[in-house]
């Protein structure tokens, strides 16, 4: 920023009320901060997430490009690749009129159960950091704020707001401290978002170590700092923190007046206000909207051609090719006659898991339709059946509105459901605002009209018509945050006025699902109507911010009655004469999920069934596996399952990704960024997640992920680090550029990696280093990650892997001396393609004859 504005920003500072300096420290509304209009200031605005930008309505708002997931861009092991991404997030950032994107989240992955594994990178510090750095700094240069989240700690769902984490100091910094570290100081994000949980006592919004010291002092962070949404939990104590910015608005922690009056009676509090409102104008500056007036732009949906191909080819980049007996693939279409398609996955839309990083697509592809497509592009007379398999639903699926079975009043009116807000409880006479949604999933608890005050008595009307495309038997469902009741045919069929249990849908504070069978016929058409008031049910655990912002939230679901067993007995008969046999099976973004963690690493839903029923009849059988973490793959073994893709989340080209692959289009060449175990009890972290009476101890300390496996011994299913390839590469001898490291040196491996097959695609070079004997107190890893470099390499090309690891990297956190330190000894290095030992090879020991340190 040039000089000239930053003495126009200490001039508007100094122009400024203190009242009005305290205006600033909290935000206008749900994604915008507050504008002084006549002191120059503008507004900006903010946008979720990590997999695209959603804009400012959570549900029902205008498409976005739906970006792949953060766990399969962490596959990728291409921190340049998260550089194109985030250049063009920030395109899509422009689109919705935001400045500021609410993202990357470079948490670690302390346990395969964490709800929201799949929107961060990995559960190795290093490479979360590395893939961290190079999103931001491809976000802003093109002008956009990076929000790196959640900081820090932030490892699960469960008792989110208010679970106290115990973490000794050299844990929460060698583990989940360091990717923050790592992308301060190579991306340098503009603004960082804290966590809701507790660190040994502290909110993390208000944590003298992690914020004070360590963020602003230690990294000499001068960038904003808001508070996650309601993340808020102190005036002052906040505020000397370093918390600048609290999120949404209007303040519930930090009003006005008894801000005034806390300030004028300490010095140091006035001083925080000042530092926070300068570093609230710094960043409105550096977007570019220093004394922009102009008011803001209507969103609108990009649909940008070449955003989509970045996308496929991410996608590809990060599926990880798990298994591949006999060269089962790439399938050759020529050679099959069949090949059946099947699976609960097989059919649908998976692009993303739940939550804040979710949005509404500017399309979606699922694998059947791009699989069939594609290969009969190449071999027009093959068979391609497809069989359901089982259904996988957590919940009543939502109702199908862009199937043309809900229309607004009727066979030829619009698609979707008309929403109506009233004043009063009863939803009627004329209402105040009115709009059409294109989904029977509406979370309002950002789109009340700004008429009606969150404190006085409101209701919606949500209603249209719905038909089935068969006679049958149909589950229909409700959940709302407040009390509702549904009407089928003018007739009451749910009765969820006096709720009292909440389960995990509209983030953790929806009830319960009800869900009522009844049957209905093809061809006629249903009128439902669901009435949502603002009463919040007396029985009921009540939500105060929710209740505050005056959130309404209602999700309707119509689904046919089915018996998973009999669906995959139909399976098993229908795929006996296939030449090869995909299933497509997973997760998505109703199990995993901002808001609440899984509670096992099992295929939900008989999916495992499933393949243990096809492997008995087939003996060709390829399995596509959609997740965000860890599954279990008791089938793995099995000898008729001849390959198995990891295909992650790949947003909106999720399904030409997984045809991409299986065709051979797309060479996969994704790494495992967290370790797979046989069992979800394997883990390290099992007996103390999410832990109890909202309290966990962090008793793995730094043994996380292949750290644990890799020291103590503990097979698994498949390793840190691991991927195969339709190329064959080979690894020559790896040398060191010196055989000694001093303090502010750096040391390079140098490995040539060729490719032996006719087939292009890229390998990962992995530089791992084992410490020697450490005088510190707490038990360290066998050995850790250091360095990656993905080559990619055309048919017989051989190219030299660089990897350079600077002195810093080495250091260890010294309780005792209260530094970093780098201990003296031989350090080995070790280069390889995944975290297994021994196929890893010696690089040669790197000698520290004496140890340094520093804060």
């Amino acid at each position: 920023m040039d000089a000239t504005t930053l003495k126009e920003i200490e001039e508007t500072l100094a122009q400024l009320t203190l009242e009005e300096k305290i205006s600033l420290l909290a935000g206008k509304d749900f994604w915008r901060t507050v504008p002084l209009p006549e002191k120059q200031i503008p507004s900006i605005k903010v946008s979720d997430g990590p997999s695209g930008a959603r804009g400012d309505t959570f549900s029902g708002g205008q498409k976005a490009a739906f970006f792949p997931s953060g766990i399969l861009m962490g596959a990728t092991f291409n921190p340049e690749l998260a550089y194109e991404t985030g250049e063009l997030l920030s395109e899509e950032v422009r689109a919705k009129s935001a400045s500021v994107l609410l993202a990357p989240t470079a948490c670690c992955h302390r346990s395969p159960l964490g709800g929201r594994n799949f929107e961060s990178y990995s559960e190795d510090p290093l490479l979360s950091g590395k893939m961290a750095s190079g999103y931001i700094r491809g976000v802003q240069s093109r002008g956009i704020a990076a929000t790196m989240k959640h900081f820090v700690a932030n490892e699960q769902e469960t008792w989110r707001l208010y679970v106290d984490e115990t973490i000794d100091e050299t844990t929460l910094r060698e583990i989940y401290l360091k990717p923050f570290e790592i992308a301060m100081r190579e991306g340098q994000p503009w603004a960082i978002m804290t966590a809701y949980n507790i660190i040994n006592g502290v909110h993390c919004d208000s944590h003298p170590l992690t914020l004070k010291q360590v963020l602003r002092g230690e990294w000499n962070y001068e960038g904003l700092v808001m508070s996650d949404w309601f993340g808020c939990n102190s005036m002052v104590e906040s505020l000397l923190a370093g918390l600048d910015l609290e999120m949404p608005g209007p303040a519930r922690k930090r009003p006005i007046k008894e801000f005034v009056e806390a300030a004028e009676k300490d010095e140091s509090v006035r001083k925080a206000i000042d530092d926070s409102a300068r570093r609230i104008l710094t960043l409105i500056a550096k977007v570019g909207k220093w004394k922009d007036m102009t008011p803001e732009a209507p969103e609108y949906s990009r649909n940008d051609p070449e955003t989509g191909k970045l996308i496929r080819r991410a996608g590809g980049e990060g599926t990880v090719l798990l298994k591949n007996e006999g060269k089962t693939l790439p399938l050759q279409p020529g050679s099959l006659k069949k090949v059946a398609f099947i699976g609960p996955n097989a059919k649908a839309t998976v692009a993303g898991g739940g939550g804040s990083a979710n949005l509404e697509p500017n399309y979606l592809t699922q694998p059947y339709e791009t699989f069939v497509t594609a290969i009969k592009e190449i071999n027009g007379d093959i068979e391609v059946p497809w069989v359901q398999g089982c259904i996988i639903d957590r919940w009543v699926p939502n109702i199908d509105v862009e199937g043309g079975f809900c229309r607004v009043g009727g066979p030829d009116s619009e698609a979707g459901l008309f929403l109506e807000w009233f004043r009063g409880y009863e939803a009627t006479g004329e209402p105040v605002a009115t709009t059409v949604f294109k989904t029977s999933n509406a979370f309002l608890w950002d789109s009340r009209p700004t008429s009606i005050s969150p404190s006085e008595e409101f209701s919606v009307r949500f209603s249209g018509q719905i038909s089935v495309p068969e006679d049958g038997k149909y589950n229909i469902s409700l959940s709302t945050i407040t009390a509702s009741k549904l009407y089928l045919n003018g007739e009451l069929l749910i009765d969820n006025w006096d709720f009292k249990e909440r389960g995990n849908l509209m983030m953790n504070v929806g009830s319960e699902e009800v869900v009522k069978t009844i049957e209905l016929k093809k061809g006629e058409w249903y009128p439902i109507l669901v009435h949502n008031s603002s009463i919040w049910p007396k029985d009921s655990p009540r939500d105060p911010p929710m209740e505050e912002i005056g959130a309404l939230g209602i999700r309707l679901g119509v689904a046919p009655v089915y018996d998973n067993a009999v669906l995959i007995a139909e399976a098993a008969d229908a795929v006996k004469d296939a030449d090869a046999v995909v299933i497509v099976v997973g997760l998505n973004n109703e199990w995993e999920s901002e808001s609440y963690d899984r509670s096992d690493t099992k295929l939900p839903n008989n999916q495992d069934d499933l393949i243990e029923e096809i492997a008995k009849v087939n003996q060709n059988v390829i399995v596509v596996n959609q997740s965000g973490a860890p599954v279990d793959m008791p089938w793995a073994e099995n000898s008729n399952v001849k390959a198995i893709v990891q295909a992650w989340y790949a947003g909106q080209e999720a399904g030409h990704v997984i045809a991409d692959v299986l065709l051979g289009k797309q060479n996969p060449s994704g790494k495992l960024p967290l370790t797979f175990p046989i069992k979800v009890q394997d883990n390290p972290s099992y007996l103390y997640f999410p832990g109890r009476d909202q309290k966990v101890e962090y008793t793995e300390k730094l043994m996380v992920g292949y750290r644990y496996y890799d020291t103590e011994n503990v097979q698994t299913r498949f390793p840190f680090g691991y991927g195969l390839s339709y190329s064959t590469f080979s690894i020559g001898e790896p040398s060191l550029s010196t055989a000694e490291l001093t303090e502010g040196q750096t040391f390079t491996a140098n490995v040539d990696v060729s490719n032996t097959s006719n087939v292009a695609g890229a390998e990962v070079v992995q530089l791992y280093v084992k410490r020697p004997a450490s005088t510190s107190s707490i038990k360290r890893p066998v050995k850790e990650l250091k360095g990656f470099k993905k080559v990619h390499l055309g048919t017989g090309e051989t190219a030299t892997a660089n990897i350079t690891v600077d002195d810093k990297s080495l250091g260890i956190w010294s309780t005792e001396a209260g530094k970093w330190v780098v201990e003296a000894g031989d350090y080995e290095v070790l280069i390889g393609t995944s975290s297994v030992q021994d196929e890893l090879k010696p690089a040669g020991k790197i000698t520290v004859k004496a140890a340094w340190s520093w804060i």
